[in-house]
């Protein structure tokens, strides 16, 4: 009897463990839009997410400001401008991310009339001042912590292409170049389809504390995920607010914020050894360079310039097909013209000639 007993204590004690091991496991791999990052826990942060209707019966929200030209559609966006000129928009989260480690996941929407020519593009804000109006895509210059450029407007020529997304880290001193779309001042940067996209465009930020932060754009298919840049983090000052910006020129385009949610990560303690294992596993890839570069050197970002150039070529191979379409139509109307004419031409011919034989 009491060997019975103490079997199933057994049997009932290794369930549980295979249990516990079972749910330790699955959280390591708990992040459904980044297979990739391990980590003890994902924890989703309520104070950072925003979904529809994104505000209450009050028009507020307890977590997030909206200003500017920003408008709030409940049930599909919010609008941080309108396809007008000289507009600007923004909406900051009222608290600041307080966990060392985390990740940001967004959906948003560029569009326009043009084309070809987009305007002016919106910015994501990692920093310690909220809600200050300025230059730089509807945001103060000179600000602390990180920006992060969907620069859609090229204001001057440059070698890469464009839209262009780019990392700027700022410690409140260093003034954003507008005029030059901020070239040179970027940690990272690649070039990326933002409008007229296949699929829902999304972003997804992850920042591993002394490890690495990675920007990925979702833009060709549904849940897959084009890495733009993967850097060493520049550290945070305090705690960031989190905050998305857009602003219009003589160029416009509506920019629109869908969703956006954020998720803690949760480790384990680990020890420097742990954090170095990892820094060489996020930038196995990279052999040319140690982590523990100067920050005067700069690392070679990823460019995502073959995308858009297949966009461009299937765009222009799709121009010369509707261009070849209508000339069919006119051809096959014009024959049907000629045809008709000469049909009518010896109609009348005949008719003239039966009355002359008459006559």
């Amino acid at each position: 009897m009491v060997v019975k007993m103490a079997g199933r204590v057994i049997v009932s004690v290794v369930a549980l463990m295979l249990v516990a091991l079972s749910r330790h496991t699955n959280a390591a791999r708990s992040s459904t839009s980044n297979p990739d990052l391990r980590a003890d826990a994902i924890m989703p942060i309520r104070t950072h997410s925003l979904f529809a209707p994104y505000v209450d019966s009050s028009l507020q929200n307890n977590f997030w400001d909206y200003g500017g030209d920003a408008v709030i559609d409940t049930n599909r966006y919010i609008m941080l401008t309108q396809e007008r000129k000289n507009e600007s928009g923004w909406i900051w989260s009222r608290l600041p991310i307080n966990a060392t480690d985390f990740e940001i996941t967004s959906e948003f929407m560029l569009k326009g009339k043009s084309t070809t020519v987009a305007g002016d593009g919106f910015a994501m804000w990692l920093t310690s001042d909220r809600a200050k109006q300025g230059p730089v895509f509807g945001s103060m210059n000179q600000w602390k912590g990180i920006g992060f450029m969907f620069d859609t407007y090229a204001n001057t020529p440059h070698r890469g292409f464009f839209p262009r997304v780019s990392a700027v880290s700022n410690d409140g001193t260093k003034v954003y170049n507008m005029n030059n779309d901020g070239e040179g001042q970027d940690l990272a940067q690649c070039a990326m389809q933002l409008r007229q996209t296949p699929a829902e465009t999304r972003l997804r930020f992850t920042y591993v504390k002394d490890v690495y932060m990675e920007l990925a754009i979702q833009n060709r298919e549904w849940n897959q995920w084009n890495s733009c840049f993967k850097v060493p983090p520049p550290p945070f000052s305090e705690p960031p607010f989190l905050g998305f910006t857009a602003s219009t020129g003589d160029v416009t385009d509506s920019h629109s914020i869908v969703s956006v949610w954020t998720n803690k990560i949760v480790y384990n303690s680990r020890s420097p050894e742990d954090l170095e294992r990892e820094r060489q596993l996020a930038f196995a890839d990279d052999r040319s360079k140690s982590w523990w570069s100067s920050k005067d050197e700069k690392k070679t970002p990823s460019n995502h310039g073959s995308d858009l150039l297949v966009h461009v070529i299937v765009r222009f191979f799709l121009s010369v097909l509707w261009l070849l379409k209508w000339i069919m139509v006119i051809a096959v109307i014009v024959v049907i013209g000629v045809i008709g004419y000469e049909m009518f031409k010896r109609k009348m011919q005949a008719a003239y000639k039966n009355r002359r034989m008459m006559a």
